[in-house]
């Protein structure tokens, strides 16, 4: 079986699907971080490096190992990587019945 066969499987348990909705927000996050670092050529270190902070802070937050981190951080990256951070509230999408 195949990762998105089995993803689809997984995600039929209520339980489930409710915490990998959860994280769905650090997880895209994380995600946009790698592939902006990725697209510039960048390594970790130079990253850290540009903005000012640990080559471990980097990994930990794209290993996601230690939570959110603070918005400041995410400044330092994102300006690292001459990206733009971008936070925002939306409202949740109503089921349809």
């Amino acid at each position: 079986m195949d990762w998105k066969k089995y993803k689809k499987e997984l995600l039929k348990n209520p339980k489930v699907r409710d915490e990998y909705e959860k994280l769905k927000p650090e997880f895209n996050l994380v995600s946009s971080i790698i592939e902006t670092r990725l697209k510039k050529k960048m390594t970790q270190e130079e990253v850290a490096s540009k903005a000012g902070i640990p080559q471990s802070t980097v990994a930990r937050i794209e290993g996601l190992t230690h939570g959110i981190p603070k918005l400041s951080t995410l400044q330092k990256i994102a300006n690292a990587l001459d990206a733009r951070l971008v936070v925002k509230i939306e409202s949740k999408k109503v089921k349809a019945a």
